[in-house]
């Protein structure tokens, strides 16, 4: 059996007194090379930051928990969705309950909430709910739209769930 001082591994020098890289396998990132993976950009508006927007989409996102939970009735959520979105949830949260009736009601959470600027005018969040001991996840796409009067809002086009 060999000691730790033994296994330790051996420092090389990759790069010779001329900058350049020796032969032989040499670790990655290569000096001055860029890096492989590109760093996250902020594609937020100007005066739109995704941290400003990070509380009102985890309330949006605690109360869409609810209502899957069915803590919450589905109506609450006509203003934030689209008419599409919204009937494909009240159809699907029908279909659940008709296959399996909820006996009781436990106090879902939502864990994580992670948001996503697609452009000025769309965002993705992933989050991230536990009801009853299990986790389940919850993908949505929300779009700022304006209204008949000319104020924007934000409203929910796609919603995932599993």
């Amino acid at each position: 059996m060999r000691s730790a001082v033994t296994l330790a591994p051996r420092h090389h020098s990759w790069i010779d007194p001329a900058g350049q890289i020796s032969p032989g396998q040499a670790p990655l990132p290569f000096p001055g090379a860029p890096a492989v993976l590109p760093v996250p950009v902020d594609r937020s508006a100007p005066g739109l930051s995704r941290r400003a927007m990070q509380q009102p989409v985890a309330r949006f996102m605690q109360a869409l928990t609810e209502v899957l939970t069915g803590e919450r009735p589905v109506r609450q959520m006509t203003a934030w969705m689209t008419p599409d979105v919204h009937d494909d949830l009240a159809s699907r949260l029908v279909a659940v309950t008709r296959a399996a009736p909820r006996a009781r009601r436990s106090g879902a959470r939502l864990v994580s909430a992670h948001v996503a600027m697609i452009d000025d005018g769309t965002m993705e969040v992933a989050g991230r709910m536990v009801h009853r001991g299990r986790s389940r996840a919850i993908a949505v796409r929300l779009e700022l739209l304006t209204n008949h009067r000319g104020a924007t809002h934000w409203i929910c086009t796609a919603l995932e769930w599993a």
